[in-house]
């Protein structure tokens, strides 16, 4: 059936040749590469960046998830554990998980151990980013625009570039961006009256099951979203015209059935992917079901708190420019927002102007296909979790408390109102546009190409390697940080470095000793109630600044008492030595370590914490190891108390 909608120009006509799938799937494969060569970087080890953030985190969910998966026969994680919060334990289920990453890093690290395996799965993803929009909407669209639109969707979805490596879970969109695309397209079958293969409906439950395996709380809430509007919207026209039709029901069912009979005519595409998303399903539902269990067993007073990330709408307008960062500069003064990272709220001018003008000359039975992608754009682009709580209404935005990365879906749309502009323009205003196209491009990727991977010093391995080899199960890191990203523990004063300090427990996944600090997406009072009541706010006190970001060191040593708690709970339990950050505290103070608890047999550098002392704990303290008895130390009297 030809599409009346889209007739290629002789411009795509002529060039069709040169977009046909293995040319842009070579031709993609290849960007994707170079990306990775210029943009990426480091292939020789774990990821890690040299700015301190958050970029540690990932590596570590994964090893967590290798070391903690089971199946009896379904998937489950061991959540209630001491592997971090040592030696009173706690509830891991506030990770930021993401399956299909999680499953991918704990794979290799079963075979091969740490290695750069989620640079490796981030280049995947890009390739799925571009060639998967290609795929898509090829028939529809044709090559040369579909081309074009994989393109675009991917290497200027400049939001979401940005967020590798920070934010990692939140640069891997391909699921979530191909389920939004089958949502518009089953949509504009819909509105236009046209046959919806069976194939193409398990395509999209597929998609939408894949979606699972993103980033919980957002990547997968935004496919989520955008497919329970759609599904309201398809169900009211289809209901409408059910009630306007001069046939009966029963003949409008008979007649879907006969239209999928073509496609159980070869059944095998169909049995494929639904054995797809019953393995897919398989491996994420149990874990899903499992997540929001624990979950639901903890009540905050305010799940909100620092971090409600409103972007103003009017942010849509912002470009990317060299030197220019609307998160820094002026603009935010006027708006009175909370952008999170480079470009929050706006898609460039660049996709703007392509997609208002794919918008305005868009035929107009197709307009009623935008309707879906106009209601998702205006909740989300409009959501404030507290003033203006939206989302509040799909039980997967229940934690959504950085309203702002829903840039990434930005794109996307304009890109779709993009592929039906069916006009000219003049010549001059082309060039402009397209200059601005390369300024923003040169913009992005001149940053992209300023953020230097870190490759770990040539020593850190035989420090690591000298920590696993001494007896004892957990490590303690000095200073070390403990806090939410909803800033449980700030207060409280668990974590006055956090610059410094909040991925240092991330370690683990090199010694796979347990660990006291950890960083996590947000955190319940509870979980923080033993150091409290143990009294460790006290020895972390005095930093050289109150700003957790700006903090560089401690400025005050341990006085006698603290010193007598410090010995009291690192003798009693199960330690097999000190993490010391010289860098973080003052020379008087490493000098008195060293006399109180002895002298570092290793030394090695990390990201943040800067130089690590590896102090290992003495035969004589080993000997009176009572795990019992180091949970109930307390400060300041440093005596256990009775059980």
């Amino acid at each position: 059936m030809p599409n009346i909608y889209y007739q290629p120009s002789s411009f795509e006509s002529r060039y069709a040749q040169w977009t046909s799938p293995d040319r842009v799937a070579i031709g993609f494969a290849g960007l994707i590469l170079l990306y990775g060569v210029f943009f990426i970087r480091n292939f020789s080890g774990p990821l890690a960046s040299i700015v301190p953030g958050d970029t540690d985190q990932w590596d570590y969910i994964g090893y967590y998830f290798a070391k903690n998966l089971s199946f009896n026969p379904f998937p489950h994680l061991n959540l209630l554990n001491d592997k971090t919060f040592y030696p009173y334990g706690t509830n891991h289920v506030f990770q930021s998980w993401a399956f299909e990453q999680d499953y991918w890093y704990a794979g290799w690290y079963q075979l091969l151990g740490n290695g750069p395996w989620l640079n490796i799965y981030y280049l995947i993803s890009l390739f799925l980013l571009s060639f998967g929009p290609y795929v898509l909407l090829r028939t529809d669209y044709g090559n040369f625009r579909a081309t074009l639109a994989g393109l675009f969707i991917c290497f200027f979805n400049f939001y979401a570039l940005n967020k590798y490596p920070g934010h990692f879970t939140h640069a891997v969109i391909h699921w979530t961006v191909l389920s939004i695309l089958t949502d518009f397209l089953l949509t504009r079958r819909v509105v236009l009256q046209e046959r919806v293969s069976l194939r193409f409906l398990l395509l999209k439950i597929l998609l939408l099951t894949l979606c699972l395996g993103h980033d919980m709380t957002y990547m997968a809430g935004y496919a989520l979203s955008s497919f329970t509007i759609t599904s309201l919207f398809v169900t009211g026209l289809l209901g409408w015209r059910l009630v306007r039709s001069p046939k009966k029901p029963g003949e409008q069912v008979s007649d879907l059935v006969d239209t999928w009979r073509v496609d159980l005519q070869k059944p095998l595409i169909p049995i494929g992917l639904l054995l797809t998303v019953a393995v897919v399903g398989f491996l994420y539902l149990p874990l899903l079901v499992q997540i929001v269990q624990q979950t639901q067993s903890f009540v905050f007073k305010d799940r909100f708190a620092n971090g409600h990330g409103w972007v103003h709408p009017l942010r849509l307008l912002t470009p990317y420019l060299p030197g220019f960062d609307p998160v820094i500069d002026p603009l935010g003064h006027y708006l009175h927002d909370m952008p999170e990272g480079y470009g929050a709220g706006g898609a460039g001018w660049f996709l703007l102007f392509l997609g208002l003008l794919g918008f305005w000359t868009t035929r107009k039975p197709i307009r009623w296909a935008y309707v879906p992608l106009l209601v998702f754009g205006l909740i989300h682009a409009l959501y404030h979790p507290i003033r203006i709580p939206t989302l509040q209404i799909f039980p997967w935005d229940r934690f959504n408390r950085m309203p702002s990365r829903v840039t990434i879906t930005y794109p996307v749309i304009l890109v779709i109102f993009a592929l039906h502009w069916s006009g000219r323009v003049r010549p001059a205003f082309l060039a402009v546009w397209v200059l601005i196209g390369l300024v923003e491009a040169f913009s992005v990727y001149q940053y992209r190409y300023s953020q230097q991977p870190y490759y770990y010093s040539a020593s850190f391995k035989a420090y690591i390697d000298r920590i696993r080899q001494q007896p004892g199960e957990a490590i303690l890191d000095w200073p070390f940080c403990l806090i939410g990203g909803n800033s449980v523990g700030l207060p409280e004063g668990l974590c006055p470095l956090y610059n410094r300090t909040n991925m240092l427990y991330a370690l683990q996944r090199f010694h796979n000793k347990k660990t006291i600090g950890h960083y996590f997406g947000r955190l319940h009072e509870s979980q923080i109630k033993p150091f409290i009541q143990a009294g460790w706010p006290a020895l972390l006190n005095h930093p050289d600044t109150s700003s957790i970001w700006e903090a560089r060191q401690l400025t005050t040593c341990l006085t006698t008492e603290q010193w007598r708690f410090f010995k009291e709970f690192y003798q009693a339990n199960d330690f097999a030595g000190i993490n010391l950050c010289i860098d973080l505290l003052p020379k008087s103070c490493v000098d008195v370590f060293y006399q109180q608890m002895g002298r570092p047999v290793a030394a090695t550098e990390v990201p943040g914490a800067g130089h690590v002392v590896f102090i290992p704990k003495s035969a004589a303290m080993r000997q009176k190891v009572n795990r019992l008895m180091g949970q109930l130390v307390r400060f300041p009297c440093g005596c256990p108390l009775n059980p």
